[in-house]
């Protein structure tokens, strides 16, 4: 039994689209200590012609990280006593027989088939769909490549071979302790989950063809699975094995664990992706919410978030891939922001073409500053001149698409919206904040920037009793580095 005075530890894993982290929170003298570990970097491989995630590399790291946790722990004369698990949503692995023995292959949702959607319509349509999960018909639904990887499997299985469906962050789970199952906020990404049971929607699984497919039981977040096999615990250089929690294991969900389910806020997570919205006490799943392009995907506590899933800081990303290549060496995006920052400010009167950010055509990638100019063009607006022109039309377009939100929100709601939040990494562009509050007329506050690993370890220490409730690690735990402040209308 472990001495109750031992300072115990909590490992969070939050793996991102363009990276992941391992941090390392412990709760004392009420307040939680947050500490980065481990950073590596992530994003999609060819792969037979495919593209796809490097799960086996990004495993490694993740007990590269897991291992030094252990050593911090140790080296402050305490234990790692909980692992949890974070990570963008749709994306899945299949387990078991007739999936071959070697690592499982992750495809990535910007390789999914364009026509998935329109193929699923003759089956189910997407009303019909959208009352059922709440989601709406996304190319990189969980559902549309299921459909595509069904056919190709019947041709490898045995006559009662069915493999299990497994999210990222429920095959890391499995990975870990060797148990296999499915938490609600993640699985709520897959169009797959109904609303009213909370569980797997059993008819549309059928109508889809889907049922050859084992989809494991689904828990609230928070639930221990079980502790770490002996060959991972003696990997991770710990003298016992350790518990691993189903967290929020949806990175959205992670991140906005803290919000109130009262509407009035705007949440922005600003990562890879833009999700955009409100937290409520239930889902909306209404016509009128789905022809605006809201998602329904579970929140913690049995709330429920009303989202846009917009592209983000994707954009930017993409652009500096794009100059990379141009000039044989690496882009410095942070410079190329701060440089946009400082004209914005000098030169306030200038208003960079606004584009939208919504549009399909930016979800792959490819030369996207030339996208976005091709985009300008079609508004008869005049393209961005260069790159910092471009950085600024980017944020610009972002912020429309925020203030645009918040107005769909009310309509649909009823709620007025009072503020605006925006957390990860997005929360730390300074241009984004400002250029969101002069378009929404809102206050904004920004952080914190680690928002979905500060959830992580949020749930994991409530679920544990280290810390009395997730409110209080919020007030007394985000990442001092990110300056908390409020941003008022320009």
């Amino acid at each position: 039994m472990i001495d109750q005075a031992v300072p115990r530890f909590h490992a969070a894993v939050d793996l991102g689209a363009s990276s992941g982290r391992v941090m390392l929170g412990r709760w004392a003298d009420g307040r939680l200590e947050l500490t980065e570990v481990h950073r590596f970097p992530n994003g999609p491989i060819t792969q037979d012609g495919r593209l796809r995630w490097d799960a086996e590399h990004l495993f490694e790291e993740t007990l590269v990280g897991l291992a030094e946790a252990v050593r911090i722990a140790a080296a402050a004369g305490g234990v790692l006593d909980g692992i949890g698990v974070d990570s963008w949503g749709v994306d899945i692995a299949l387990v078991g027989v007739g999936t071959g023995t070697a690592f499982p292959t992750v495809p990535h949702h910007r390789g999914a088939d364009a026509d998935g959607p329109a193929r699923a319509a003759v089956l189910v349509d997407a009303a019909t769909a959208y009352a059922m999960t709440g989601v709406l018909e996304q190319t990189i639904n969980t559902s549309y490549q299921l459909r595509s990887r069904a056919e190709e499997l019947d041709a490898r299985r045995a006559d009662g071979d069915r493999p299990t469906v497994l999210l990222v962050p429920d095959l890391w789970v499995w990975l870990l302790t060797g148990v296999v199952g499915a938490e609600r906020t993640i699985a709520s990404t897959t169009q797959l989950l109904d609303q009213g049971t909370g569980d797997w929607a059993a008819e549309l699984i059928r109508r889809w063809g889907l049922d050859g497919f084992d989809f494991p039981p689904v828990v609230a977040p928070g639930t221990v699975v079980d502790p770490t096999t002996p060959e991972v615990t003696a990997r991770l250089g710990s003298s016992v094995p350790i518990p691993v929690h189903r967290v929020a294991e949806h990175d959205t969900a992670s991140a906005l664990a803290f919000a109130r389910p009262d509407g009035a806020e705007l949440l922005v997570s600003s990562g890879s992706w833009s999700l955009v919205g409100v937290c409520l006490p239930a889902p909306v799943l209404t016509e009128h919410a789905r022809t605006a392009g809201f998602t329904n995907e579970a929140g913690v506590s049995g709330s429920s978030l009303l989202l846009r899933n917009l592209a983000g800081m994707w954009l930017l990303t993409e652009c500096a891939r794009a100059w990379s290549a141009e000039d044989g060496s690496a882009v410095d995006l942070v410079e190329l922001v701060s440089a946009a920052t400082a004209e914005a400010e000098t030169d306030e009167d200038v208003r960079p073409a606004v584009f939208d950010v919504a549009d399909p055509r930016l979800l792959v990638p490819g030369d996207m500053p030339e996208r976005i100019a091709t985009l300008c063009r079609e508004t008869g607006q005049r393209p961005p001149s260069g790159r910092s022109d471009t950085v600024r039309s980017v944020v610009e377009s972002l912020a429309v698409a925020y203030a645009e939100t918040v107005r769909a929100c009310e309509a649909i709601t009823g709620v007025a919206i009072r503020s605006v939040r925006i957390v990860g990494g997005g929360s730390r562009n300074r241009l984004l904040c400002a250029r969101t509050a002069a378009r929404t007329g809102l206050p904004v506050t920004a952080g914190p920037a680690e928002a979905s690993a500060l959830g992580n370890l949020a749930v994991q220490l409530v679920a544990a009793g280290h810390a009395p409730s997730l409110d209080a690690v919020y007030r007394h735990g985000q990442d001092d580095h990110d300056h908390d402040h409020e941003r008022t209308p320009t």
